[in-house]
């Protein structure tokens, strides 16, 4: 199927869940058009899933990211109905006050502050992925080499995985968060990845609860709800949406981040000469990737959102992909601007549901670049990226890369 393009196909007609415009690359012209055009868009039912509306507009997404109480999260929030936590109630998929009194179990673990004590870690991780990069004799593949490794590697220390487990978390995470829109799930394949995710985080739990640790597992058994300890169904679907959501930023930004600063060479040259950019240009690839394109929730009452009428029951997505390349908020918002200030970009999200690794996934990305940097590394696209065929992710499955020394 050739994908729609804003020259031959009416707004009204656009369908964003024809993944080929998302695998094409080829999404953005579509959402600027429908930002220009139909910005909270009906997307009708078919069979690949409920119809839905589509926010485009910045100020649209941001606004229903923290309407929390009118617009839902507990019905599901991937386009389609599917929670990777199967029968199981996760952070993702579920509103205050239950959401609240589980996320803040965590989050004071998972501030800025505190992510320091995970530094070391993180660049020794850093250091040992881009001692193999260096060893590669010609073209590799980046994603399977570095991107989908760092982030597990990293969250394996964080949780108190022993480092020899890291690699099942790969293997988890590619199993859990595989299965495409467009196709239908294998939900035998999808239930045998969490039954050995719930497997492992049992026995790890009982450890960690006779001898706790400085790690996340350690946390969440000693934590306490409302006054009383996590139940084992609670602790399940906080270990299965850690584990698949807990690789996607960085796996993606990283990968992104590196076709951007080839497309961009001058871009790399110059943060080479003023490093002090770093933290921009981290969030410069942030805005420019959005690795989570998209979120859903579910309108619990009538609203209003732009000229249209929202009935208790629709289904709202917000596409942050498409708020973060608003002209109206980012000047030249396609262009990749390694030192963009400021950036207010919603790549992780707004409001209740703020992503809680934001600041563990910018320390990996600054460590990573940075010690690229330091070592006088550049990454040079040699093949034609491959995207995920995926509308909720914007990702790559392969990038081949060679190393050079500039």
């Amino acid at each position: 199927m050739t994908p729609p393009t804003s020259v031959t196909t009416p707004a009204e007609a656009l369908d964003l869940m024809d993944i080929s415009i998302f695998s094409n690359d080829a999404e953005m012209p579509v959402l600027d058009q429908l930002r220009r055009e139909d910005p909270v868009h009906w997307n009708p039912a078919s069979e690949r899933g409920p119809g839905f509306w589509a926010l485009t507009r910045y100020a649209d997404v941001k606004a229903a990211a923290e309407d929390n109480t009118r617009l839902s999260s507990a019905s599901g929030t991937q386009i389609i109905d599917r929670k990777v936590e199967g029968k199981l109630a996760s952070l993702h998929n579920m509103d205050d006050p239950e959401h609240a009194a589980l996320r803040k179990i965590v989050l004071p673990h998972l501030r800025a502050v505190k992510i320091k004590q995970w530094q070391d870690a993180i660049d020794e991780s850093v250091g040992v992925l881009l001692d193999e990069a260096e060893q590669q004799d010609g073209e590799f593949d980046l994603v399977s080499t570095v991107s989908a490794r760092l982030p597990m590697l990293v969250l394996a220390r964080v949780l108190g995985v022993p480092a020899e487990d890291a690699p099942r978390m790969v293997d988890w995470t590619n199993r859990l968060t595989s299965s495409e829109p467009s196709e239908e799930i294998n939900q035998g394949a999808l239930a045998a990845a969490r039954e050995e995710v719930m497997a492992y985080f049992e026995k790890l739990t009982e450890l960690r609860r006779r001898e706790p640790t400085n790690d996340i597992v350690s946390v969440l058994v000693n934590g306490e709800k409302n006054g009383e300890k996590l139940s084992w169904e609670e602790l399940a679907a906080y270990y299965i949406v850690l584990v698949a959501a807990g690789n996607e930023t960085t796996r993606q930004a990283l990968t992104g981040g590196t076709i951007a600063f080839d497309k961009n060479p001058d871009a790399w040259k110059q943060l080479k000469r003023n490093p002090e950019n770093l933290p921009a240009a981290v969030e410069e690839v942030l805005r420019w990737v959005t690795p989570l394109a998209a979120m859903r929730r579910t309108a619990l009452e009538p609203l209003t959102i732009g000229d249209k009428q929202i009935e208790t029951g629709d289904k709202v997505v917000l596409w942050f992909s498409a708020a973060n390349k608003d002209p109206d908020v980012f000047e030249e918002p396609h262009s990749f601007r390694f030192d963009r200030t400021p950036n207010d970009h919603l790549t992780f999200g707004w409001g209740i549901h703020f992503c809680l690794g934001a600041h563990l996934a910018r320390a990996e990305l600054r460590s990573y670049f940075g010690e690229a940097l330091r070592r006088g590394l550049r990454f040079q696209v040699v093949g034609d990226p491959v995207r995920v065929h995926h509308n909720i992710f914007r990702g790559w499955t392969q990038l081949p890369v060679r190393v050079e020394q500039v």
